[in-house]
C-alpha cells in the first residue's frame, strides 16, 4: 500500500526525509486564511501537488496533502465530523445520489457551521489497480463484493437468479465506508471505481518523483485519482477503469478570507 505522500510524488521512506520535507515546504509557504488562533497556511509545487499546514502557538496542529484541481462535485451540508474530517451530501441534478467523507483544506474555517456549492474531491489511490474497461473491471477479482474467496462459493439459494454471483461492483461505483461508526471516529477512506476522462505523469518539482493524474468519473462526481509514479507504468487512458482504496482529500470554491470573516461575525451573535 502506497502512503498519500507518496500518491503526489512526495513519498519518503523516513522520519528523518519526513522532517526534511515539511521543513522545505514549509519554509515556501504562504497564508491563505486565518481561523480564530490558528492560520492556514499552503504550500503548492508546479505539479499541483500541495500541503496544507494549520499553524498554532505550538506549531503544526494539521497537515494535509492535497492536489490543485478543478471542481468535481457539488456538496450539500459540508459540516466536520471531527477536526480533521468533513462530511457532506454529494448532488446530481438536484437529488442526493450519495455521501462522502473527506479531509479539506479548508476544514479549519468550518467550525461549527456548514458549507453547499461546488469542491474538488482528489483521490490517494494507496491501493488501486488499472483496468483495460469496465468489463475487464468485472471481470476480475477486484469488482468482487466482499471476500474474493467467494467466487468459489455456490450461489445460495436465496440469491436471486440474473444477478451475478458472486456480486460484483460497477465500474462507476463509490463507498465511504470511512464515515462509519463514532463521529470521532469518521475518516476519510473510501472505495472508488471510475471511468477515466483524461490522464498524465507529473513530476513533483521539489523531490523529482512522477506521479500519475488521472480524472475519473464515479458515482455522483468527478475526482482526480493520484496514483504513485513508480508502482504505475505508463499512463491510464480514457476509456480504463481505476478501482481501489482511495483516501479522500479536496478544497472547498469558496473565498477564504470572506469566509473567515463571516464565521467571525457568526461566532459574535452566537455569545450575545
Amino acid at each position: 500500500m502506497a502512503s498519500n505522500l507518496a500518491c503526489l510524488g512526495l513519498g519518503v521512506e523516513t522520519e528523518d526525509e519526513f522532517a526534511v520535507l515539511v521543513d522545505r515546504a514549509l519554509r515556501q509557504a504562504v497564508p491563505i486564511a486565518t481561523a480564530g488562533e490558528e492560520r492556514l497556511l499552503r504550500w503548492q509545487d508546479p505539479s499541483g501537488a500541495r500541503l496544507l499546514f494549520t499553524m498554532g502557538a505550538d506549531g503544526i496542529r494539521r497537515l494535509t496533502p492535497s492536489l490543485s484541481a478543478d471542481p468535481g462535485g457539488q456538496l450539500t451540508g459540508v459540516r466536520k465530523a471531527n477536526d480533521d474530517v468533513a462530511v457532506a451530501d454529494v448532488h446530481q441534478d438536484g437529488d442526493t445520489v450519495t455521501r462522502l467523507s473527506i479531509e479539506l483544506e479548508e476544514i479549519p474555517l468550518l467550525g461549527d457551521g456548514t458549507y453547499s456549492g461546488p469542491a474538488n474531491v482528489v483521490a490517494l489511490g494507496v491501493a488501486a489497480s488499472v483496468h483495460e474497461d469496465e468489463a475487464a473491471f468485472g471481470a476480475s477479482d477486484e469488482s468482487i463484493l466482499g471476500d474474493p474467496a467467494r467466487k468459489d462459493e455456490p450461489r445460495p439459494e436465496n440469491h436471486p437468479d440474473g444477478h451475478p454471483w458472486p456480486p460484483r461492483l460497477a465500474g462507476e461505483s463509490f463507498m465511504a465506508y470511512g464515515m462509519f461508526g463514532p463521529a470521532g471516529e469518521t475518516t476519510a477512506n473510501a472505495w472508488l471505481a471510475g471511468t477515466v476522462l483524461r490522464a498524465e505523469r507529473r513530476t513533483t518539482q521539489l523531490t523529482q518523483q512522477e506521479f500519475i493524474v488521472a480524472r475519473v468519473r464515479t458515482v455522483g462526481f468527478e475526482a482526480d485519482v493520484c496514483l504513485p509514479g513508480a508502482a504505475h507504468f505508463g499512463a491510464p487512458g480514457p476509456g480504463n477503469v481505476i478501482a481501489g482504496e482511495m483516501f479522500l482529500v479536496g478544497s472547498l470554491q469558496l473565498d477564504v478570507r470572506a469566509f473567515t470573516e463571516r464565521s467571525r461575525k457568526k461566532r459574535w451573535f452566537s455569545r450575545r
